[in-house]
C-alpha cells in the first residue's frame, strides 16, 4: 500500500518556497561576511534533498517494526544531548548565540537537539497516553492528577534544561501546548484540564519573569494588541506610548509586511532584509516573504501548511484503533499535525508582535537544517503510518 503522496507533494512545494527565499533574503549577511551569494541556497538545497530522501525512505518502512525504534531513539538521544549541553563534555561546542545556548556547533555546522527531541517527546506522549490514559477509567480528579504526575515531571525537567540552560522559552511553551492538545484525545475530565492550564500559566509567568527582555517583549505584545482595539475601547485605557519599548525587530517586521502590500515588491527587491531585519531568513522569514511577494504569497504558504495539517489529521481520522499500536499511531499523527500548526501560528503571532515568542521556525520554509530534517523525520513517520491507515480503510 502506497503512502500519502499528496503530503510529499505539499512538503516539496514548501521546500521550494524555502529554497527561493534562502537565496533572496539573506543577501545582507552574505555580503557582510564575504560569503558566496549561494551560501544559504546551497545549504538549504542540501537540507531539502536530505529531508525528502528521509521522508521517502521512511515511507517505505513497516510502521509496526520501525515507528517505536525511531521514536525512542529521538527521545533518548535528544534528551541525553540536551542534558550534556551545559556540562564540560559539550559546553565547548555550544556557543552562546544571541543570548541562547541552543546549538551544538562543529566545523561551522550547527545542530539544535531540541528540534529532534520534540518529535521523540510526541512519540513518548502517544505511546504512554495509549497505555495509561486511554485504557484506564479514572474515578476522581486525584486519580487523574496522580496518573499525570510522571508527565508533569518530564515536562518540568524539559523546562529546566530548555528554558534555564538554553534560554529557549518558546520551545518549552510549544511543547506544553502540544501536550495539552494531545490530552484532549484522552478520557480526562474538564477539571483536570483546568488544573493543568493553571499550572501552564504559572510556568509561563516564571519563565517570563526570569529575564528582563522577556518582560519587555510581553509589554510590547500587549501594546500591539491594544493598538488593534477600536478607538472607543482604547480611550478607556490610559496607555502612554512613550512608556512602551516596542521591539525594533517587530517594528521592522511590520514595516516589511506593510511594504509588501498585496502582491509584494518582487523577489529580490525587498529593502528591510538589507540589515534592518535580522533573522529574516529564519525566525522572520514570513515578514521577508511578505515584503517580496506580498500578502497573496504568504497566504499561499499558509494554504499549503493548512493542507498539510489537514492531510495528516485525515490519516489520523482513518485509523480505527484496534490494538495498542493503533492508538499510538493515531495520537502520534495528531501530535505532529498539532506541532506544525502551533509552530506556524506562534511564528505568525510573533512577527506581528502579538505574542512574545522568538526562535520558532515556519516548517520547511525557514532556513535551518535541524528544523528541516526533524520535520522530515516526523513526516516520514506519518507517511509510514498512512500506509496502514489506507489498508484499514480498504478493509
Amino acid at each position: 500500500m502506497a503512502a500519502d503522496k499528496w503530503i510529499y507533494v505539499i512538503v516539496s512545494i514548501l521546500l521550494g518556497f524555502g529554497l527561493v527565499f534562502s537565496y533572496s533574503l539573506p543577501v545582507y549577511l552574505e555580503t557582510r561576511y564575504g560569503w558566496s551569494e549561494f551560501h544559504f541556497f546551497i545549504r538549504f538545497l542540501g537540507f531539502s534533498v536530505l529531508g525528502l530522501s528521509i521522508m521517502y525512505f521512511l515511507s517505505q518502512c513497516n510502521p509496526d517494526k520501525c515507528i517505536s525504534k525511531i521514536g525512542w531513539s529521538l527521545l533518548i538521544i535528544g534528551a541525553i544531548i540536551i542534558i550534556l549541553m551545559p556540562t564540560p563534555i559539550l559546553a565547548p561546542f555550544c556557543p552562546v548565540i544571541k543570548g541562547a545556548r541552543r546549538w551544538i556547533t562543529i566545523y561551522k555546522f550547527s545542530i539544535a537537539p531540541v528540534e529532534f527531541f520534540k518529535i521523540g517527546l510526541i512519540y513518548f506522549f502517544a505511546w504512554s497516553f495509549s497505555r495509561k490514559l486511554i485504557s484506564t477509567h479514572f474515578h476522581s480528579l486525584k486519580e487523574e492528577l496522580m496518573a499525570l504526575s510522571p508527565y508533569i515531571g518530564v515536562l518540568g525537567l524539559t523546562a529546566v534544561y530548555v528554558v534555564i540552560y538554553q534560554s529557549d522559552l518558546g520551545e518549552t511553551l510549544l511543547i506544553l501546548m502540544v501536550f495539552y492538545v494531545m490530552l484532549i484525545f484522552t478520557k480526562l475530565s474538564p477539571k483536570t484540564f483546568a488544573v493543568l492550564m493553571i499550572g501552564g500559566i504559572i510556568v509561563f509567568v516564571i519563565g517570563i519573569s526570569q529575564k528582563a527582555y522577556r518582560l519587555e517583549r510581553l509589554k510590547s505584545s500587549f501594546y500591539n494588541i491594544y493598538l488593534l482595539l477600536p478607538k472607543s475601547i482604547q480611550d478607556m485605557f490610559d496607555v502612554k506610548i512613550s512608556s512602551i519599548d516596542i521591539s525594533y525587530q517587530i517594528r521592522q517586521s511590520i514595516n516589511a509586511i506593510h511594504n509588501g502590500g498585496l502582491t509584494g515588491v518582487g523577489i529580490g527587491n525587498g529593502e528591510l532584509k538589507m540589515g534592518f531585519l535580522s533573522d529574516v531568513h529564519t525566525d522572520f522569514v514570513l515578514a521577508g516573504i511578505a515584503e517580496e511577494i506580498g500578502f497573496l504569497g504568504v497566504f499561499a504558504i499558509m494554504i499549503l501548511i493548512s493542507l498539510l495539517v489537514w492531510r495528516i489529521l485525515k490519516i489520523a481520522n482513518r485509523i480505527e484503533p484496534k490494538t495498542h499500536n493503533d492508538y499510538v499511531y493515531k495520537l502520534f499523527t495528531v501530535g505532529v499535525a498539532i506541532l506544525i500548526a502551533l509552530e506556524t501560528i506562534l511564528n505568525i503571532m510573533g512577527i506581528v508582535g502579538l505574542f512574545p515568542l522568538k526562535g520558532l521556525p515556519i516548517p520547511f520554509v525557514s532556513y535551518g537544517g535541524s528544523s528541516t530534517i526533524a520535520f522530515s523525520i516526523a513526516i516520514g513517520m506519518v507517511l509510514m503510518i498512512s500506509k496502514k491507515s489506507k489498508l484499514e480503510e480498504n478493509e
